[in-house]
């Protein structure tokens, strides 16, 4: 996936993030969301996490699935 696909399917929707953690061969699935546009063309993308109300950065490469 690329970041505007990533961007396109997050910005304003909730949606379930499935991603391998950088640090581990751990699988993590985050619900979260975009609400804001205020990120450019990056390897990383800033997402709101919506049950721990926060800010997580995804390496867009990491990312599985979006669901």
């Amino acid at each position: 996936m690329t970041f505007k696909e990533v961007f396109s399917l997050l910005y304003k929707q909730t949606r379930n993030v499935t991603y391998t953690s950088l640090t581990s061969d751990k699988v993590h699935t985050l619900e979260c969301t975009i609400h804001t546009n205020i990120q450019n063309d990056s390897d990383k993308i800033l997402v709101w996490d919506m049950k721990n109300e926060s800010y997580h950065d995804i390496e867009v490469s990491s990312i599985l699935n979006i669901t």
